[in-house]
């Protein structure tokens, strides 16, 4: 524990005084007191605060992966050639924009064969509208010609979508995992798509811990020295039948997309707040595993083995070992013992 200079200061000058008085008494020179009988006699110095009460926030740490708000993964539904990739990482698209374009082979003729079929019936249907103007068909058989046109359209269409890769929602493109000439494999996902101006980060939390959450507790992330803050908007009602787990999610602000998809991160969560007997975080020694604080008892010192709880960045909640009428040393423990006399300096 650091001590204060000025602690070291009055110490130093308390010192010096004892010496000089003590250098001659009498007349007669004597021996300088050593450091040790001083503090013997006067006692060490300590800075001393009384323990309090205070309210803390009880933080709660947990690790997850980043995902996009409205994440989606496109799967191939045909296993030809990637002809072409129209877009790269990081592109906006729009639902239903083409991502890519398979490569024509034998197997995938079902488009060309559509498209010649809306040819000709278009055509027929042209001719037949030509001839119904003149009274040469009736109605009926002009409308089911219409009809096959329609089926055949929407044929078109499905055989179109089949021959391309579609966006399946709008937002920005955060992961390609192929190449142009590669093949997809099955039930890989090729794209994913997610929207960025916000993301969701799932964290797994246990049977000890969920009691803990609600919706809408405050949480924050630290990436590249800046804390990010968002909010926990989902906890659900069950846990996860493979982990046991309960995946938690937290909602971040992220316009300046500083969190991106696949990133694993650690979130501190404002679980709850606590009225708790507290002291300074400098008063508290760890040593061998133990926490203690050192207490005044008779104007001795008297090291107390303490649990701790709940810090922040100013205090520790003291479980056991303390009482509220106690005084606990913030300076000047390092050179103290068990029962050594102490010498409270004023912490002004």
């Amino acid at each position: 524990m650091k001590i204060n200079k000025k602690l070291l200061i009055l110490t130093a000058v308390f010192s010096c005084l004892l010496v000089a008085c003590g250098a001659k008494k009498d007349g007669v020179d004597n021996k300088p007191s050593t450091m040790e009988e001083i503090h013997r006699e006067k006692g060490k110095p300590a800075k001393v605060i009384p323990v309090s009460k205070q309210t803390l926030t009880d933080y709660r740490i947990f690790s997850g992966a980043i995902s996009g708000k409205q994440q989606a993964s496109v799967t191939a539904k045909i296993f030809d050639p990637i002809k072409v990739i129209k877009v790269k990482i990081g592109s906006s698209v729009k639902k239903d924009q083409v991502l890519a374009e398979y490569s024509f082979t034998g197997d995938n003729t079902g488009k060309e064969q559509a498209e010649e079929q809306v040819k000709l019936l278009d055509a027929s249907v042209k001719r037949l509208q030509e001839v119904y103007s003149k009274g040469g068909i009736s109605k009926q058989d002009l409308e089911q010609a219409e009809t096959q046109l329609r089926i055949a359209q929407m044929s078109l269409e499905t055989a179109r979508r089949a021959s391309v890769i579609l966006a399946p929602t709008s937002g920005v493109v955060t992961s390609i995992n192929i190449e142009q000439g590669q093949i997809p494999q099955r039930d890989s996902p090729i794209f994913t798509v997610a929207q960025l101006n916000q993301v969701i980060l799932t964290i797994p939390v246990s049977t000890i811990d969920i009691g803990a959450f609600k919706k809408g507790l405050n949480a924050s992330v630290e990436i590249n020295n800046k804390e990010i803050n968002g909010k926990v908007t989902q906890v659900p009602m069950a846990a996860n039948e493979m982990t046991r787990l309960f995946p938690i999610e937290i909602t971040f602000d992220n316009k300046d997309r500083q969190l991106l998809p696949g990133m694993f991160v650690t979130a501190k969560v404002a679980a709850n707040k606590i009225e708790a007997i507290a002291v300074p975080n400098q008063a508290i020694v760890y040593k061998n595993g133990t926490n203690y604080l050192w207490t005044i008892v008779n104007g001795k010192a008297k090291r107390n083995i303490v649990a701790v709880g709940v810090s922040d960045a100013t205090y520790t909640q003291i479980v056991s070992g303390i009482e509220l009428s106690d005084t606990v040393m913030v300076e000047g423990m390092s050179k103290m013992n068990e029962g050594d006399k102490v010498l409270i300096v004023d912490s002004n």
